[in-house]
């Protein structure tokens, strides 16, 4: 870094500037890197032995690409190309690295082209956690995704928006079960509330329903009368809350048409009635 004096003198290198800026690479939680345009890394900031385990020395003189995993090196390339032929953008990628330990890390590295001052300055971040997070969740969603399509008890859920005295209820997505019982599909429902669904009076005793369990935070059982045709109108429903943060943010049904009971049951209540 240089500065002029006042006075028009030439030029005079701050070095208390320069030495701000290497402790701030040295210091800052995120891997700085600088590689040339071959992949050879120049620099690597002492962050690299908490992240990977690697001393700055180790690494020096090595090309990158041989700490990438074999499966992430074209990905790797692509960015890498992208910022040498535009220089004015940078670009983010996410590769494993080998640790000194010869395990795998994630590592979200942003790419930026300073060419003019001797490489290509990487910023990485070990997301390894994050990524385990990311397949446990695409795991339960795969498992989410098998129960909703193949459970043959119908399934609807509900967003809660609104606080306590003002909760607004809406169908965000209902199963294929669901929609071959009823007619109804997540199309025609999502985004709308029971009583524009079903109509004021049946909409009413829904959302009675689901306030009875927001308002409990707990699961609640009970048997409902929603009309659909003749051979849907009595249902035996479950209701379950999804809670965020303390607050209710979503609601989980599972419902299933008990129809032919009820009316047998009926049927019987009225034979003893006239005998």
């Amino acid at each position: 870094q240089t500065w002029t004096m006042k006075d028009g003198t030439a030029p005079v290198e701050n070095h208390e500037t320069a030495a701000w800026y290497r402790t701030l690479v040295e210091e800052v939680n995120d891997l700085a890197t600088v590689v040339d345009t071959d992949g050879t890394i120049t620099y690597v900031s002492p962050a690299v032995t908490r992240i990977l385990g690697y001393e700055p020395d180790e690494l020096i003189g090595h090309e990158g690409y041989e700490f990438v995993h074999p499966d992430d090196r074209d990905r790797n390339a692509e960015a890498v190309e992208r910022v040498l032929s535009d220089g004015s953008e940078p670009e983010t990628v996410e590769v494993r690295f080998k640790h000194a330990d010869g395990s795998w890390r994630w590592i979200e590295a942003t790419m930026r082209n300073r060419l003019d001052d001797g490489g290509i300055l990487l910023s990485s971040r070990d997301i390894t956690e994050r990524k385990a997070y990311e397949l446990e969740a695409q795991e339960l969603a795969d498992e989410y995704e098998a129960l909703l399509n193949n459970v043959e008890d119908a399934i609807f859920l509900i967003d809660v928006e609104g606080g306590e005295d003002d909760v607004t209820f809406e169908f965000e997505r209902l199963s294929p079960s669901y929609e071959r019982q009823t007619g109804l599909t997540t199309e025609e429902v999502r985004g709308r509330t029971p009583r524009e669904v079903f109509g004021e009076e049946q909409g009413a005793e829904l959302e009675a329903n689901y306030h009875r369990c927001v308002s409990a935070g707990t699961p609640i059982s009970y048997e409902e009368e929603l009309v659909v045709d003749e051979g849907a109108r009595f249902w035996q429903t479950k209701l379950a809350p999804v809670i965020s943060d303390g607050d209710v943010t979503r609601l989980v049904g599972v419902t299933r048409n008990v129809t032919d009971r009820v009316e047998r049951e009926r049927k019987l209540r009225q034979q003893n009635q006239r005998l």
